[in-house]
């Protein structure tokens, strides 16, 4: 089958003249409405923008006219001589091959029999037969040869073919689908039942974004649509913009089901993308040169009722009912059937558009204040008393993985689009998410927590500052109210105790940030965006986290694999960086004196508070897995644990506790809290210096240490260090002499540890709590 590449330009062509003059038309109809004025403007501009997108596709057309017209130009000669040849050599009994092999077909058996005895016959056939072989063998690579630039001919042309086609792809539906009026027909039949299918194809089309633009938006980048594909989306808002949030979210109740949730899931989608600020639409401006005009969405395009409920104050103090029993303690949320009512409809939607989105900055936001104005208050709107937690729960959650919308929300930036006056309070409503008593009911706000961290060390540099910024505001407000977090309503009760999977969840992500958290250089740890954290409030956030036994737990893993690095590196770098000892003597600090704080708020007789003390870092050295997701990392650090175990290597982490020796590595800094205590500061530095040389052992070609003069003794034979034990009984008086010894070698084989120490002792002086 031959294809008629010309008869394809030709029709390409026109369809490139024809749009080119439609444009044209479109112009002249502008200047001869005599239009004048802000009117004339907006005409002048929209034609301006759909000459553009006609002009554009014309150009696709001409594309695909010149690829089908310089395809038919270089391929049909070869074409021609292939043909040609095919027919000559059939005729001549040769057979030519699929892959254009030529085999000489002449019937030499026949031609044998008929010569008989007749020599000269038979050696002309035999020189027939060599000659035929060798015209063969030449037509063979002849036309494999002109079949090679054929197909390499045939491969330009599709290649250009497609990308024109691509092209139009890309901009037909806009050009000939998208439009105000499209959407308000698409609507109304779709809403009657009645829907065609290129309707139906067209309002599923209208929210839909490529994977590049899907991640743009994921990374606060715009996105630009084409003006008909906002105008589209636009128009569905207007369409709904009278209708009760009751009437919207009941769209299509009547519909078969796969009809019902394309309309609800829709809308949903159009909502959520038409609220959003990073998408933008644009035109080069008018072809006189005029200024271009760019649109966005935002909230103020979604339908009134959805704007009302998402930033008119969501819950009051209630004081109708005097008689009841529960006076003084009711709340009144005007509007929470059209909560729920818009949050079954949001669960059709598609998760992957709600990325920076205003609905869901308002959706977080309202959630935040019901729950705030709901702490400790009982519901009283229709119906029987009850409480805002679920609601509030169900509202985070939908809203929750909207890692902008979060960050937003705990930070402050791009918040005034949720409030009807003033401006918005970022850390009052961190408090309302915080204070609040779940019972129960915290999958919601630990989903909100978890994603504010959820890119505490992505190597983009604006997810990385953006998740520190929004960990930040949550760190700078427990800092700031332990008391009342450890203390919920003046009582005994913490949110650890309340709370747990709330804690656990804060204390998951903080757990990144605890160098930033004692003002460890910027980037050390390959976070950024985490704001200062006054020094004497630090231990506020241990505290209020070790309320809970298992977050307490991951939460100071954290802390000392923070400082067993910063050992590591100190050594790694020949005690070139005293500043690591100060870091680390404050992370120490700041995870001591929490736990004391947690503990003796919670218990009066001292013996009890020591045990729990002990309770709680005895867990820390155990070998459980990790519970928490961010575990600090050093940036740069690549030595390897002993089983071929890297500090970076998160997911390795739990699994690898149980190497030999790694213990006592990472967790050599980990406190001993109990009846038998070293008051006297050398047990912890001691194990401090076991821990410098346990990390430097451990780095690429470090020295043979077991020859060192001073420290040899503390390897075997195999050069392998010993335990800390086995250190600790060489003296046989359980490292009463063996241990100072130790600490007196290390000082003498490696100097830097003096500016370590005073490092360490500085961290500690700072906060007036000197190490052990």
């Amino acid at each position: 089958m031959v294809i008629d590449l010309d008869g394809f330009a030709t029709r390409a062509d026109a369809a490139a003249t024809a749009l080119n003059s439609t444009a044209d038309d479109l112009e002249r109809c502008i200047d001869g409405m005599g239009w004048s004025g802000e009117g004339r403007k907006g005409a002048e501009h929209r034609a301006s923008l759909e000459r553009k997108q006609m002009r554009t596709l014309a150009t696709a057309f001409e594309d695909l006219a010149c690829a089908c017209r310089t395809g038919q130009q270089t391929m049909a000669p070869a074409l021609e001589t292939l043909k040609s040849a095919l027919n000559v050599l059939r005729g001549l009994s040769f057979e030519v091959e699929p892959d254009w092999s030529v085999t000489d077909k002449f019937n030499y058996k026949t031609a044998y029999e008929q010569a008989g005895d007749d020599q000269t016959i038979k050696d002309q056939l035999d020189q027939l037969q060599s000659t035929r072989s060798d015209e063969a063998a030449n037509q063979t690579v002849r036309l494999q040869r002109l079949a090679a630039e054929f197909g390499a001919d045939d491969d330009t042309c599709a290649q250009a073919i497609a990308k024109a086609v691509t092209d139009m792809q890309a901009l037909a539906p806009v050009s000939a689908g998208f439009s105000p009026q499209r959407a308000d027909q698409d609507l109304a039949d779709i809403k009657a039942g009645k829907a065609t299918p290129d309707e139906l194809a067209r309002f599923k089309a209208a929210t839909h974004l490529t994977d590049q633009q899907l991640s743009d938006l994921y990374n606060g980048k715009e996105i630009d649509v084409p003006q008909g594909q906002f105008d589209y989306l636009s128009e569905l808002m207007k369409d709904l913009d009278k209708s009760s949030v009751d009437t919207i979210g009941h769209l299509g109740d009547d519909l078969p089901e796969d009809q019902r949730k394309l309309l609800r899931g829709g809308l949903t989608d159009a909502m959520l993308l038409i609220s959003n600020p990073q998408l933008k639409t644009r035109g080069d401006g008018t072809d006189s040169g005029a200024t271009q005009t760019v649109y966005q969405g935002g909230m103020m395009m979604l339908p009134t009722s959805i704007q009302t409920l998402l930033k008119d104050a969501p819950a009051r103090q209630d004081e109708k009912d005097g008689g009841s029993e529960f006076t003084g303690n009711l709340v009144e949320i005007p509007r929470e059937g059209d909560f729920k009512t818009f949050l079954n409809m949001l669960g059709d939607g598609n998760p992957a558009l709600a990325q920076g989105s205003d609905l869901d900055r308002g959706l977080l936001k309202q959630a935040a204040e019901i729950a705030g104005v709901s702490e400790g208050n009982i519901v009283v709107n229709s119906g029987d008393p009850h409480s805002a937690n679920e609601l509030v729960d169900k509202m985070l959650s939908q809203a929750g993985g909207d890692r902008l919308a979060v960050h937003d929300l705990m930070y402050g930036t791009n918040m005034d689009c949720t409030v009807t006056q003033g401006h918005y309070d970022a850390q009052s409503h961190v408090g309302d998410l915080l204070d609040h008593t779940w019972y129960g009911h915290e999958d919601g706000v630990a989903k909100v927590i978890e994603t504010a961290g959820r890119e505490a060390t992505s190597a983009d540099p604006t997810l990385n500052r953006q998740s520190g910024e929004a960990s930040w505001a949550l760190a700078n407000y427990t800092s700031t109210h332990g008391n009342e977090l450890l203390h919920l309503h003046g009582g005994d009760l913490s949110i650890g105790m309340v709370d747990p999977k709330m804690t656990k969840a804060l204390g998951s992500t903080l757990g990144a940030y605890i160098p930033d958290m004692v003002g460890a250089d910027k980037g050390m740890f390959g976070t950024s965006g985490f704001g200062k954290i006054e020094p004497e409030n630090v231990k506020n956030i241990f505290a209020v986290i070790d309320s809970n036994r298992e977050a307490a737990r991951d939460f100071n893993r954290a802390a000392y694999a923070s400082i067993a690095q910063m050992n590591q590196q100190f050594g790694a770098t020949g005690g070139a960086n005293s500043s690591l000892g100060e870091f680390a003597g404050r992370i120490d600090t700041a995870a001591q004196a929490g736990v004391k704080l947690e503990v003796e708020g919670r218990i009066q007789d001292a013996k009890l508070r020591s045990d729990e003390e002990k309770a709680i870092f005895d867990s820390v050295k155990d070998v459980i897995p990790f519970g928490a997701k961010h575990i600090p990392r050093l940036a740069g650090l690549t030595e390897k644990f002993a089983g071929d175990f890297t500090v970076s290597d998160f997911t390795e982490l739990g699994s690898k506790m149980g190497t030999p020796g790694f213990k006592d590595w990472i967790f050599g800094s980990t406190p001993n809290i109990g009846a038998n205590v070293d008051l006297s500061g050398n047990g912890s530095l001691v194990k401090q210096y076991y821990n410098i040389l346990t990390g430097m052992t451990l780095t690429p070609d470090h020295p043979n240490y077991s020859q060192d003069p001073n420290i040899g003794q503390y390897f075997d034979g195999d050069g392998k260090i010993l335990s800390f034990d086995a250190i600790k009984a060489l003296d046989g008086e359980d490292g009463l002499n063996s241990l100072a010894h130790f600490g007196d070698q290390m000082r003498r084989a490696f100097p830097g540890l003096l500016s370590y120490e005073s490092g360490w002792r500085t961290g500690h002086d700072q906060s007036e709590m000197h190490p052990r």
